[in-house]
């Protein structure tokens, strides 16, 4: 079966991620339809791609798989477009993280519910949940009868704030949606598919505790807030201790690395991978695994999301074990109880995944009046 969607369209084209999927569909020969308001980048040959200005029409036009690659509060039309077109059509949509703005909670249910309603498949967009690496992980973990993960190291960084990187003065929210949401991800993700659910995840309660320090963009006027720009975190969850490390700051390493550290069948072992474009890695017990290190992420998400779309069923992709809404708004409320947490200086817990469901962080709240 053809993994490759016949048409992708994607919205926010010339975004830091929209570029990144342009670029990953014009590589792996896939038709190319985009939107995207803003001035053309000076290095895209416009001649490879099929530009929609008009918003109704991009929304309306044939195409297997749709990525919605815009901030939270430009995302609603397109939603709500393609939601209505899902009722009668069948239509992968990849939408981008965070799930909502982090002040607008109320948005998560109403898209679980929505996509429920229409019968929609709708994926979010962590790259890591889709690359080869993780199902190599999984893969390995899963030969043993038994798997206890006692501890993982979480780490994403960069230089965001280098004035002399274009990316840097695009807008971003608070670091703890912005990225850490990733890593809070990767966490979720490989221990319910250990374990078989997500709701056993969380059985045993939860506790985070974060400290943050403020972002110092090279824009500060686009900005009607502080947002913090690095996080340091701890979390206990599922007899795991999970340490966490998110930095945008000046001089901030290159990295997206994680390390599970556990006992399989009476014995110890050590994974340690590294997600970094063009520097992927993966050692098992320090065996180096031979992983292409440029190996692309975007491609693979567009690759693995499409095989799911074709190979899983609607009902499984939906409520089991995937990137779907109801697993992007569990790493939502985790965001808001790490930004809680790094807010107040204190450590946040919570009993079940019913109480981390109800969770509010109170973000609106928490934020200084706008000056």
């Amino acid at each position: 079966m053809n993994p490759l969607p016949e048409t992708i369209a994607i919205a926010g084209a010339w975004g830091y991620i929209g570029r990144k999927f342009v670029d990953a569909a014009r590589a792996l020969g896939v038709r190319t339809l985009v939107h995207d308001p803003g001035p053309v980048p000076d290095d895209l040959d416009l001649s490879t791609v099929e530009r929609i200005d008009d918003e109704s029409a991009f929304y309306r036009a044939k195409a297997d798989l749709f990525h919605l690659a815009v901030h939270p509060e430009h995302r609603r039309r397109g939603e709500s477009l393609l939601l209505e077109r899902s009722a009668r059509e069948r239509i992968l949509i990849l939408n981008e993280k965070p799930m909502a703005a982090p002040e607008h909670p109320e948005r998560c249910s109403e898209i679980v519910e929505a996509v429920e309603r229409t019968g929609a498949v709708m994926l979010y967009d962590f790259p890591e949940l889709y690359d080869a690496l993780t199902a190599s992980i999984l893969d390995y973990l899963s030969g043993f009868r038994h798997v206890e993960i006692t501890e993982l190291s979480v780490c994403r960084s960069k230089d965001r704030e280098d004035p002399g990187i274009p990316r840097n003065y695009k807008r971003m929210v608070t670091i703890q949606y912005q990225e850490s949401v990733h890593c809070l991800a990767f966490v979720v993700y490989v221990l319910a598919r250990l374990r078989g659910d997500l709701e056993s995840v969380f059985e045993r309660g939860i506790s985070i505790s974060g400290q943050s320090e403020p972002y110092d963009p090279p824009n500060p006027e686009i900005y009607a807030q502080a947002v913090d720009g690095r996080c340091r975190y701890t979390i206990e969850i599922a007899g795991t201790r999970v340490e966490g490390l998110t930095d945008f700051k000046r001089h901030a390493s290159w990295a997206k690395r994680r390390v599970i550290v556990g006992i399989a069948d009476g014995k110890p072992f050590r994974i340690e991978a590294d997600y970094l474009e063009d520097g992927k890695q993966l050692r098992i017990d320090g065996a180096d695994q031979r992983w292409d290190p440029g190996a692309d992420s975007y491609r693979q998400v567009i690759t693995t999301a499409t095989g799911w779309y074709r190979q899983v069923s609607r009902d499984r992709l939906m409520h089991g074990i995937y990137p779907n809404p109801a697993f992007a708004r569990i790493t939502y409320q985790l965001s808001s109880v790490l930004w809680r947490s790094c807010k107040d200086a204190r450590s946040v817990r919570l009993t079940s995944l019913d109480e981390l469901l109800a969770f509010d962080a109170g973000f609106r709240r928490g934020l200084p009046s706008a000056s």
